[in-house]
């Protein structure tokens, strides 16, 4: 008998840790549309200061009051530090002198604003300041930056921009052990689950682009023919193992022709730590699925791991060794922690 499979990759799955503490979700989706890469947006606001025509030789500090994680902030503000320095001829504080300075700020007068740091710039003899803050929207990073004059207090530009949340580099700076070099080794290995010749419709979806730490994930699925499921998990760490159908929820993996099915129905999908960019794949097969034991221990992925994988469920479909006629997808989402 002929098998029809199905294959889809619910892609870059972001989980970020986040620390920035009381300031509150925004919820502009539409903004997603815009949204831009951390380098690009570094860049842009350089370019920007500079049509600004702050003068040549200008001592200027930046302080990102809040971000997510300790290194994000650093990297903005040795970024846009080294950008201005060279692009613009401007003066700048060191970001050690600006954290050193607000660190005896803080153990002298407690928290400060804006304001309170911009008085401070001025009894240092510095001419302009730029504020930056990384936020947490609802479904992405929000990074506004903003230059003003320490003297008069008045605003000399101001730019917000919607961060990219599968952004390599964005990633890195929130969990290190993560690198560029191998989540790009990772789209090589999941080439066999990359959707490109389905012999039937299987879309899968979430109910969320982007989450935050601890909140939970449905995960929608609708197939043009009846079908059976199954659902992996590939963590940061590249270990993969299926979580649906599970202990609490056998026998339930089916879907009905044009039916849609949002799982999981009586157990929870919560994301937290390690943080990163992680996957979720979903293998579908007209017949009823035999899972070998060994796929619901978390395991390394290779390249050999995931072909091996496609062929058991190819196989254990029918406990016979047929030739794979396959059907896949892919839909991209990320995840940021509280």
């Amino acid at each position: 008998m002929k098998n029809f499979i199905a294959i889809v990759i619910l892609a870059s799955v972001l989980l970020i840790s986040c620390a920035s503490g009381g300031t509150g979700k925004q919820s502009d989706k539409a903004a997603l549309d815009g949204s831009v890469k951390l380098d690009m947006a570094i860049g842009d606001f350089s370019i920007y200061v500079v049509e600004r025509r702050l003068p040549t030789d200008t001592l200027t500090a930046i302080a990102v009051m809040n971000a997510p994680v300790q290194s994000l902030g650093n990297y903005i503000t040795d970024k846009l530090s080294d950008s201005l320095l060279n692009g613009a001829g401007l003066r700048m504080v060191s970001r050690q002198d600006v954290d050193r300075i607000m660190n005896e700020q803080v153990v002298q007068a407690g928290a400060f604003d804006d304001n309170s740091t911009a008085r401070m710039g001025q009894n240092l003899g510095w001419h302009t300041i730029i504020l930056g803050a990384v936020e947490p929207m609802t479904e992405a990073y929000h990074l506004s930056l903003r230059a003003v004059d320490v003297e008069t207090g008045e605003l000399k530009g101001s730019k917000s921009y919607v961060l990219v949340g599968n952004d390599p580099i964005l990633i890195n700076l929130v969990n290190p052990a993560v690198s560029v070099q191998r989540l790009e080794e990772r789209e090589t290995i999941l080439v066999p689950f990359e959707g490109k010749k389905n012999d039937f419709s299987l879309n899968v979806s979430t109910n969320k682009q982007v989450y935050y730490d601890g909140e939970t994930m449905l995960i929608s699925l609708v197939s043009s023919i009846d079908c059976y499921f199954v659902v992996y998990h590939v963590d940061i760490e590249n270990n993969m193992q299926i979580i649906f159908p599970n202990s609490w929820e056998k026998g339930t993996n089916s879907l009905q022709a044009g039916v849609p099915r949002v799982i999981p129905e009586n157990t929870d999908f919560v994301l937290h730590a390690p943080f990163g960019e992680e996957r979720i794949l979903v293998f579908a097969s007209d017949q009823p699925i035999n899972i070998p034991n060994d796929q619901y221990r978390a395991r390394s992925i290779s390249k050999d791991n995931v072909a091996s994988t496609h062929e058991a469920l190819v196989a254990g479909s029918r406990g016979m060794s047929v030739k794979a006629k396959g059907a896949t997808a892919q839909v991209s989402y990320s995840i940021l922690p509280r």
